[in-house]
């Protein structure tokens, strides 16, 4: 009887960490969910940061370029 009894003891605990397990694999999985959308806020909040840079880089680009047409303009003028 003594073995049976150790063996239930056994399996019990075995059940036991079983459930711990269930309960700890449903929280990461909560938790992985919730780390992919923090990771999709912040991916979308990088693309956009990254459109304004090439936006504005584009807009220095065509006020260095006037600028530089303004000079050239003003040189040009004071030549003859």
């Amino acid at each position: 009887m003594n073995i049976l009894e150790a063996l239930e003891a056994k399996i019990a605990s075995l059940i036991e960490v079983l459930k711990e397990l269930k309960a700890e694999n449903s929280r990461l999985i909560k938790e992985n969910g919730q780390l992919i959308a923090k990771f999709e806020t912040m991916e979308a909040a990088v693309r956009a940061n990254d459109q304004r840079v090439e936006e504005e880089k584009a807009l220095t680009k065509v006020v260095v370029d006037d600028l530089i047409k303004n000079i050239d303009s003003l040189m040009h003028e004071e030549s003859q």
